[in-house]
Formats: structure tokens, sequence, C-alpha cells
């Protein structure tokens, strides 16, 4: 008895220096996290808006296409490859907003491109930006996008600078930091997306790449469909006035059961003798007799 009562205080202590130590192991490994590497994706749905009636040019630097951000923050190397999927996005985008766009090599493409190309667009990431969960102490990562689009001319002068920000949030997965960060960046880019979709038409009406009168935000037609709010309405007559109780007969003649009001004889207008009068009453009284048996 006396031998095993001396060692119980050794066999605790040591059992508590050994899940210290691994408590301490855990922790080591949590906050000094690995680099985390991802590759975005981008789904941009087609607008739906009519596109514009002019053919563009589209110059994509190599910052744009082959844009990487690499950030060190909280002992962890962050580093997201943006530039392609942001490339094909706008691209597609592009393409449904024009009538036609060309890709070129450089700014000065613009007569190359053809005589009915009406500007060249480059575009910029000028800023991407993500905010984890244990920065926020909220379980989302935000992601922000700022870009700018260029607008120049085909001689390659600049006519026109437009910056535009989109926004994305996803729910935070475990311990795992990718697929959310992959998540809110595509839709950040889906956002900024749409405000070029809807945005950009009023901004080529003030540098003039489309006249003013041109509608925005319309819906697309297919070919040989008529243009909207052009069907004309049949008039109607309008509705005839009636006496007080009774109702406008149809134009077959009365419903059975409905009164029937008469037009004044031809004489009420004329000057009538005493004497008349009284056949006329004792005729207009013996009217609804028949008519109450209906």
């Amino acid at each position: 008895m006396s031998f095993t009562t001396r060692q119980t205080p050794l066999t605790h202590a040591a059992f508590g220096w050994a899940t210290a130590a691994a408590i301490s192991v855990i922790v080591a490994l949590l906050t000094a996290c690995g680099p985390v590497k991802l590759v975005a994706t981008t789904n941009i749905p087609p607008p739906l808006v009519v596109k514009i009636p002019v053919s563009v040019a589209l110059f994509v630097p190599k910052e744009f296409s082959g844009y990487a951000h690499d950030e060190e923050r909280s002992g962890t190397d962050w580093h997201v490859e943006i530039g392609k999927a942001q490339t094909d996005g706008l691209t597609r985008l592009l393409n449904a907003m024009f009538q036609r766009v060309v890709l070129v090599d450089s700014l000065n493409s613009g007569p190359a491109a053809g005589a009915d190309i009406r500007a060249i667009l480059e575009p910029s990431l000028e800023e991407y930006a993500f905010v984890t969960p244990r920065d926020a102490g909220s379980p989302f990562f935000a992601v922000s996008l700022k870009y700018r689009i260029n607008v120049y001319t085909p001689d390659g002068r600049l006519a026109d600078s437009w910056a535009f920000t989109g926004y994305g949030t996803a729910p935070s997965q475990g311990i795992s930091s990718d697929a959310p960060l992959t998540q809110a960046t595509a839709l950040a880019m889906r956002d900024a997306g749409a405000k070029l979709a809807v945005e950009f038409r009023e901004q080529a009406i003030v540098c003039g790449l489309i006249p003013e009168s041109a509608v925005p935000d319309s819906p697309v037609l297919p070919p040989g469909s008529p243009l909207p709010n052009t069907t004309i309405a049949t008039p109607t007559a309008p509705p005839t006035d009636t006496p007080s109780g009774t109702t406008a007969p149809p134009a077959s003649g009365p419903a059975a059961g409905e009164k029937k009001p008469e037009p004044p004889p031809p004489e009420a207008t004329e000057q009538k003798q005493p004497g008349d009068e009284k056949p006329e009453e004792k005729k207009t009284a013996e009217v609804p007799a028949p008519q109450s048996l209906v």
C-alpha cells in the first residue's frame, strides 16, 4: 500500500506534462499553418440586356490575364490566381453586351481590327482584398475586387475611364480556407460583371459610343419579333347615359324581364291641348302592367 501511494502523485504529474505538451503541439500546428494556394473560378451568366449596337476591340494586358495575389497574414502565406478566371469571364460578358468584340494585341491595333471599331477597351484589376473569419470574428470569408475599364479611341487616345467594385461572401467550412475563399472570389467577380453590364451603357452614351436614343436595359428580342408596346388597342364605344334605375339594352334587344325605356312620342315637343293629355297618361300607366307578370 505504501509503495502504491508514493507512485500515484508521480503518475498524475507525468500525465499532466504529457497533456500540456500535446496541447502546445496542436496550438503550434494551428498557428503555423502552411501556405494557402488556390485558383479562382467564375461563372458570369449572360446579361439580359439588348446588345450595344457597336463593334469594339478588347486589349487584355498580361498584368490582367496573369494576375495573382500574394500576401502573408498571421504567419500564413496566401496565393490566389485570378488572371485566367477574370479574363474568361470578362470576354464572355463583353461578347454578350456588344454586337462584335475583336481581341487585339495593343492599343494601336484599332484600325487593323476593322473600320467599324468604335473603341478599344482595356481592363485592369486595381485591388483584390479578402477578410477571413479570424480577421472579422465572423464565420464568413469576404472578398472585394476593384476593376477599371479604360476606353480608348480607335487610334489609341484615352477617351474615358470607369471604375467599379464587386463584392462576395461565403461561409467558412471548418479549418479549410480554399473552398470558401474560392467561392467568395467567384461571387465578387459575378457582382462586378453585373455592375458592368447594367451601368456601362450609360458610360458608353457619355463617351459617345452609342446614341442617347438607345434604350437601356431592354429585353432581348428574337429575330422577327415585334417591338414591345406597339399593339394598338381597339377603342370601345363610351357608355350611353340611361335613366336612373334602368339598364341599357344590348345590341340584340332587351333581355327577358328587362324594362326597355320608351322614347318620347313625336308630339311631346308640340303644344298639346288640355283634352289630349288624359289618354296619353292612361296609356303610359298601362305599359308596366304586363311587364310585372314576367
